[in-house]
C-alpha cells in the first residue's frame, strides 16, 4: 500500500525523479525541484498524446505553473516546449510545481 503520493506514481523513473526532486525541496536545491517537475509533466504529455487533443489539452498546457517556467503549445498540435524565464526559484514556486507534477501523474495513472 503507498504511504506518500509520489509512492502512488506507478513509472520507476518518474517515481524515482520525483523522489529526488522532494529530497531537493527538503534541502532547499528549489531550482532541481522545478527542473524534475517540469520534465516529468513534459514527460506525461509525451506519453500521452492524447492529453494534448482538443480545447481540453490547450487547457492543460495553460495549467501549467506560470512562476518561471511555462509551457508554449506546440505547432500544430506538437508536444508543447518549455520555455525557462528564470532560472531560480522559491521554496513556494518549487512545492506548487511538485505538487502540480505529482497530481498530474498520479491522476493520469502514470
Amino acid at each position: 500500500m503507498p504511504t506518500t503520493r509520489i509512492d502512488r506514481i506507478q513509472d520507476p523513473q518518474l517515481r524515482e525523479s520525483l523522489a529526488a526532486a522532494h529530497a531537493s525541496l527538503k534541502s532547499g536545491d528549489f531550482p532541481d525541484v522545478v527542473r524534475r517537475a517540469a520534465a516529468a509533466y513534459v514527460e506525461l504529455l509525451r506519453r500521452k498524446p492524447e492529453l494534448l487533443e482538443g480545447l481540453i489539452g490547450r487547457f492543460r498546457v495553460m495549467m501549467f505553473p506560470r512562476l518561471g517556467a511555462r509551457m508554449e503549445p506546440g505547432d500544430d498540435g506538437g508536444q508543447p516546449a518549455l520555455v525557462w524565464d528564470r532560472e531560480t526559484f522559491g521554496f513556494s514556486e518549487a512545492v506548487t510545481y511538485f505538487e502540480f507534477a505529482v497530481d498530474q501523474l498520479v491522476r493520469e495513472g502514470l
